[in-house]
């Protein structure tokens, strides 16, 4: 069954718990997720980022995830990420995902918030779920620019919230995109204080190299999302770079590169599904 997010992550909060929405680009990522999703009999989020349009478009990623969610036993939500461009936002509501972020994050606070009513209004009235940011990541690619990190102020979450009526909110708490250059501190103080804010389901990016524990204690809190892409992503290439390794110099076909991709993309997910459990 496709849906939005939310009554799952409101169910998901009352007990505590978490969904994870994992990042996809083509067909062998959406099958890893699927496949993993199956084995723990688990609801799962798709995510497909506004930054891989130039892979796939969003006719196309959705319509892979439908023929799948046929043979899918529990609730699968089809999640538009990161995005800032309300023209996208609108194309994939019409293209028929079912969840919605609008990032305004790097814009003045007013704007955020003016934009992401906008987005509320259109989303709420096709039944589509809305997920908001408030304060700062680095950009998606990976990169590290130390301008963009402002952590989350608790009270402006209430506002933003209020204002909005947003049905999650992203924040940042020290979490970044990409690959972490140490251990990551993330600051729980600052997350409980947003979520008695805000009382809306929290949702935690740049998970890749959050040490599970940290992941665990954050969910206890108040995190009812967390997206996982960094890990899946560099699976997927060390899945194609084994393969042309084993096959020393010879020439190896893409459906041999695409099935070890798969393989290795399915192992990065597990460890994060399993926390959905």
């Amino acid at each position: 069954m496709i849906t939005n997010s939310i009554q799952l992550l409101k169910k998901a909060r009352e007990q505590k718990k978490c969904l994870a929405a994992f990042n996809v680009y083509n067909l062998e990522s959406i099958q890893a997720v699927f496949e993993v999703g199956h084995k723990l009999d688990i609801p799962i989020i798709l995510a497909f980022g506004e930054g891989y349009l130039h892979h796939a478009s969003l006719d196309v990623i959705a319509a892979i995830v439908y023929a799948h969610v046929k043979d899918y036993p529990n609730p699968v939500v089809l999640h538009l990420d990161h995005c800032k461009n309300l023209n996208v936002i609108k194309d994939a509501i019409n293209a028929g995902f079912t969840s919605v972020m609008y990032d305004g994050s790097s814009l003045p606070f007013l704007k955020n918030i003016e934009n992401s009513k906008i987005v509320v209004v259109y989303a709420h009235s096709h039944g589509v779920s809305v997920e908001g940011e408030l304060g700062g990541l680095n950009p998606e690619d990976g990169s590290n620019v130390s301008d963009a990190f402002v952590l989350t102020d608790p009270e402006q979450a209430e506002q933003y919230v209020t204002r909005t009526n947003v049905d999650s909110l992203a924040v940042s708490i020290g979490n970044a995109h990409g690959i972490y250059k140490g251990v990551p501190k993330l600051d729980f103080n600052r997350l409980e204080l947003i979520y008695q804010r805000a009382k809306i389901p929290i949702v935690l990016h740049g998970c890749s190299g959050i040490p599970l524990n940290d992941l665990r204690k954050s969910i206890s809190i108040a995190v009812s999302k967390i997206n996982v892409n960094t890990e899946i992503a560099l699976a997927g290439g060390i899945g194609v770079a084994n393969a042309l390794n084993a096959a020393q110099g010879k020439p190896v076909k893409l459906d041999i590169l695409m099935v070890n991709a798969y393989l290795e993309m399915v192992k990065a997910i597990e460890p994060y599904a399993a926390l959905c459990k």
